[in-house]
């Protein structure tokens, strides 16, 4: 019955596209790629490994202008995940107190051992999203929005449903999840009429799928495709392209960048060992021009900023102590994730060789916050003592605030690159207002040593081409 129905729905689909595609303002594709699973929660105890799996699609684009577009789709994709729990590795030596205080037996190393648990969903996905592409051959696509989706592996009865549902109880998996997908591709036209794309997403499920673990779907994904763009209006493309703007001030631009980002604690406080650790960041920034110095600048990135720990602590990603419980040496890597949009006054000396700085605001929307690295559990006794250590593969989203809003400023250089695109080399420091760790979640019995103070902090050199969209 599922099937007959998922065809049916995808007829529907062709007929539909079938008919808008007649429109000039109106383009339909396909693609196909992989994604790599990524369960997001609170998963404390077991490494949870990136499976990938399969995605495919139908799309439909509509036009609101030359820059700007809205689009839907009908996606097929599966999120494929397996557990592997271990214990830890232990080394005990044996000390003889009643008669040779330095003998000890040989050290006895216990190997890892696996045992498995997977979790494979499969979605019909109906993505909804604005997108945003350049003017020009080779053309830069930006998409943001919402999806709702429909699980398709569903092994439970309606009647096992039906009777949750009257005992007021829940039951998992649901039947649906909805979230936020992001989007980055590349597209270049192969004939007048179509364009082969390749595209990058991330998505992260809202709904909660594996109930003990809070565990929620998430993925990166990978796909390739085809767009059909009527003739008529593919033409009108072309022309804007070529005869796009070449006056000395032009008010709009686009600026793909990508850099090398460095984050650490900023909080003043910093009651343990953190140091820094290097992440990445990449993206666009759109400008608006003010005059010939001033502009307005916003746009969309995706970051990964973080800390590094290497101290006595409770917690593997930040540092709490008391001597009524035994802590561990602790040496871990945090990795804060966000969807960042910054908003800054730029201001610009110079032409072609321009030089310019920046300040300004941003705001950080939580993706990902994942602990790893290892720790080392000590015990003792009058027999002897014990050596532990432990793996770390721990996802803390969790602990940390889902929005982070902070300051940011920058400087840098622009060289002149044919005609009115200038390539841009610039540093950019920015800080969070306010700590990032979620109270809620934390201890309530309250600890003698117990840091809720972490801030974010980074230093991003920057690469970018500035391209002109409009006067």
């Amino acid at each position: 019955m599922k099937k007959t129905k998922l065809t049916l729905l995808f007829c529907f689909f062709l007929a539909l596209t079938s008919q808008v595609s007649l429109a000039q303002r109106f383009s339909f594709g396909e693609y196909t790629g992989v994604n790599f699973s990524n369960l997001h929660g609170n998963l404390l105890s077991n490494k949870w490994l990136p499976k990938v799996g399969p995605n495919a699609g139908l799309f439909i684009e509509y036009s609101l202008n030359k820059s700007f577009s809205l689009q839907t789709e009908v996606d097929y994709v599966a999120f494929y995940y397996e557990m592997k729990t271990y214990n830890s590795q232990y080394t005990v030596p044996t000390y003889y107190d009643d008669l040779i205080h330095n003998q000890t037996l040989n050290s006895i190393n216990y190997p890892y051992y696996y045992y498995q648990n997977k979790y494979d969903y499969s979605f019909l996905r109906f993505p909804l999203f604005i997108r945003y592409r350049t003017p020009t051959m080779l053309q830069l696509g930006l998409s943001g929005g919402i999806f709702y989706s429909v699980i398709l592996n569903d092994d439970l009865t309606n009647a096992e449903r039906d009777a949750a549902e009257k005992e007021d109880r829940r039951i998992y998996p649901p039947t649906h999840d909805w979230g936020y997908l992001f989007s980055a591709d590349l597209s270049y036209p192969i004939t007048n009429e179509v364009r082969l794309f390749i595209t990058s997403r991330l998505t992260t499920g809202q709904k909660v799928f594996i109930e003990s673990l809070k565990g929620k779907n998430g993925s990166s994904e990978l796909g390739f495709g085809l767009k059909y763009t009527p003739k008529s209006r593919k033409e009108n493309i072309i022309n804007d392209i070529k005869t796009s703007p070449d006056s000395s001030f032009i008010k709009c631009y686009i600026r793909p960048v990508a850099g090398l980002l460095v984050g650490w604690n900023s909080s003043s406080k910093k009651l343990g060992n953190y140091s820094y650790k290097t992440g990445s960041s990449m993206g666009a920034v759109f400008e608006y021009r003010l005059d010939k110095t001033l502009s307005l600048q916003s746009g969309i990135l995706f970051e990964r900023k973080g800390y590094t720990l290497s101290d006595s602590s409770l917690y593997y990603h930040r540092v709490a102590t008391d001597f009524r419980y035994a802590e561990k040496k602790v040496n871990t890597k945090t990795e804060l994730d966000y969807v960042t949009i910054p908003l800054n006054l730029k201001f610009s000396f110079g032409d072609p060789f321009s030089f310019y700085f920046n300040f300004g605001l941003y705001t950080g929307f939580k993706v990902n916050a994942l602990c790893h690295g290892t720790a080392i559990e000590s015990s003792s006794s009058s027999y002897g003592y014990s050596l532990r250590r432990i793996n770390i593969n721990d996802a803390v989203e969790g602990y940390y605030h889902d929005v982070d809003f902070g300051y940011q400023t920058g400087m840098g250089f622009q060289f002149p690159f044919r005609k009115n695109m200038k390539f841009d080399l610039g540093i950019v420091y920015s800080g969070s207002f306010s700590p990032i760790i979620n109270k809620n979640d934390e201890n309530s019995g309250g600890y003698s040593i117990d840091d809720v103070s972490i801030k974010n902090g980074s230093v991003t050199l920057q690469f970018g081409l500035q391209i002109p969209i409009s006067r």
